[in-house]
């Protein structure tokens, strides 16, 4: 996703300003469609693995010119052949549990899943995310009848458009950039007519830097003109995109508007001036007893904060909500009560950037918890650096299942470069915590962070061999000027762009190597490579699949890999073999 700073957009003259439904007025309708793209989940893993490298080495060769002293396009492709090495490949396509599941259940042969077979397979494409859920619950307040699209790859969007909606609405919070452009194309082959609206994080992100953008960006934004009309730009965005529907109903021009990004007569992208939202949590809670059936699933996700107090050096979240918003006590435990009242709901995934971050709230949510006796587990981010015993054991009482740790680094070192405000001991004393009371952990850790070497590296493989930690998460730094360290670029050396990067220690080219090794190095913890661990346990567990059972799953996936990558010498078919019966055994 590109994010150029420079000169290249311009703020808007009225003369130029479009009506982008391209018929006029749209007819005052008591309830007028408008339909909600939330995710896309892809059906077939290898294919999107494939399109996002080609994308971003697409990107790399498209930005070169701005790194004169770097050959990103060829860092980019080094960096992708390192990050395959690290993955499962069978017959040629890549596999990540979930698919490797469907492989052996399907008799050994890689199963065709389609929209209309994806529920009698494993796949996240069956999945909730809150973002669909809560904008439906807004249109819908808004005097809206909202279509939820839980997964683009499984929708029918012809049928959907067949019904002329006002419009439609894609939100970036799990989509590519890249793949907005391209719904946007499909959308207006089918109706060319309905105005398509882009929002969400990855939008706001992109766009945030408006007028400054490099002639670069302006060019690949240029792509989206005839297939995205607006671009919501708001970290928020549901009270811009309500008047920018009424805009759309009206038939007004789009310049009334605050927070937008859009193409004027002439083809060129503009803005309209910047209106922060307010932050107001107790309106964002679900009243899930009112959400239709068909978008509910057994697990589902609540979120009780938004924001973080912490401003890791890596991380650009802290600009998009600098301070810590939370819904009151009453109001999620009404929340709570009315997903425990469905009756179905196994597990809720608490969406919180830092659910225990505040101590004192936290505990009053557990203790409440407790109270109520809720019917199913739950699930959320953590920082290690919270977790006391006491409050662990609450956290299991009120029953926490799984916790995502981000961890980042086993040197003391990297974290201290990143401001992560964690000691290693922290890390380590939370993960035995949270084993003792039995609930699984993932740790995320970042390679290749200013400052990192091999031995910090080899730090980071000798902490989670010894940890105890059940599963980890490699991810390769990611570089952009939306974060904290981009500040400090010149004294590191840093420079380049996404996964093409170098610095006075590494280069990403080098950091994807060692992150390679990681499969092999770090025999008790399990990883599932570019797949989030998380997503795939709490579905597993959505399906029946015990605790035990998961783990034993990533671990013959994990022996698979090194087997057929020949790792276990004089083993390779033999070994392949055992592993693919005793997965077959395993599987339901």
């Amino acid at each position: 996703m590109p994010i150029d700073n420079g000169p290249g957009f311009t703020y808007h003259a009225r003369k130029s300003i479009p009506r982008i439904t391209g018929r006029g007025p749209k007819p005052i309708l008591k309830h007028p469609t408008v339909i909600v793209i939330a995710q896309n989940q892809p059906l077939d893993t290898d294919a999107h693995l494939r399109r996002k490298l080609a994308d971003a080495e697409e990107r790399a060769e498209r930005q070169s010119a701005r790194f004169p002293g770097m050959d990103l396009s060829a860092i980019q492709k080094g960096v992708h052949r390192n990050i395959m090495e690290s993955l499962l490949f069978i017959d040629g396509r890549y596999m990540d549990l979930l698919d490797l599941m469907n492989f052996v259940r399907c008799g050994r042969r890689i199963p065709e899943i389609t929209p209309e077979n994806v529920t009698q397979h494993y796949s996240l494409a069956n999945t909730v995310t809150l973002n669909g859920i809560y904008l439906y619950q807004y249109l819908l307040a808004h005097g809206y009848d909202p279509v939820v699209v839980q997964n683009y790859a499984t929708a029918d969007l012809p049928g959907l458009l067949e019904e002329d909606p006002l419009a439609v609405c894609i939100s970036s919070n799990f989509i590519f950039m890249n793949d907005i452009n391209e719904m946007g194309r499909v959308i207006k082959r089918i109706a060319p007519h309905v105005p398509v609206i882009a929002g969400g994080m990855l939008v706001k992100k992109v766009l945030n830097e408006g007028e400054r953008f490099s002639d670069k960006t302006l060019d690949f934004m240029g792509g989206f003109h005839g297939h995205v009309d607006a671009f919501v730009v708001e970290a928020m965005g549901e009270a811009t995109l309500v008047k920018l529907l009424a805009a759309l109903r009206q038939g007004r021009d789009l310049d009334c508007v605050p927070n937008l990004a859009y193409f004027n007569g002439e083809g060129r992208m503009v803005f309209t001036p910047r209106e922060q939202e307010e932050i107001h949590m107790d309106q964002t809670a679900i009243a899930w007893d009112r959400v239709p059936k068909n978008y509910l699933r057994n697990i589902l996700p609540v979120n009780s904060s938004r924001g973080c107090y912490y401003r890791c050096r890596f991380c650009t979240y802290h600009w998009l909500f600098p301070k810590v918003h939370y819904k009151s006590m009453d109001v999620l435990k009404d929340e709570l009560k009315r997903i425990d009242a469905l009756g179905s709901v196994t597990h809720v995934r608490f969406t919180d950037d830092n659910f225990t971050a505040n101590r004192e709230r936290m505990t009053s949510v557990l203790e409440m918890m407790v109270a109520q006796g809720f019917g199913f587990t739950w699930s959320s981010f953590a920082r290690a650096s919270a977790l006391r015993p006491e409050l662990v054991r609450l956290m299991k009482a009120s029953g926490c299942e799984f916790v995502d740790l981000g961890l980042e680094s086993g040197s003391q070192t990297i974290l201290d470069n990143m401001d992560k405000r964690l000691e290693k001991e922290q890390s380590l004393k939370a993960i035995q915590m949270l084993n003792d009371n039995g609930i699984e952990s993932r740790g995320s850790f970042i390679i290749g962070y200013p400052g990192e070497t091999v031995d910090t590296f080899s730090e980071t493989i000798q902490f989670i061999n010894q940890s105890g930690l059940p599963y980890y998460h490699p991810y390769l730094f990611y570089y952009t000027g939306n974060t904290l360290v981009h500040r400090e670029r010149k004294t590191l050396g840093l420079e380049g762009l996404g996964l093409a990067w170098r610095h006075h220690t590494m280069d990403s080219m080098e950091a994807s190597r060692l992150m390679a090794q990681m499969v092999e190095r770090v025999d008790q913890s399990f990883t599932d490579g570019q797949a989030y661990v998380e997503e795939i346990y709490k579905l597993l567990r959505g399906e029946g699949y015990a605790p035990a059972e998961i783990r034993k799953l990533f671990r013959l996936k994990r022996g698979l890999q090194l087997s057929i990558k020949g790792i276990r010498a004089g083993e390779r078919g033999s070994e392949t073999e055992k592993i693919l019966s005793e997965l077959e055994t395993l599987v339901r």
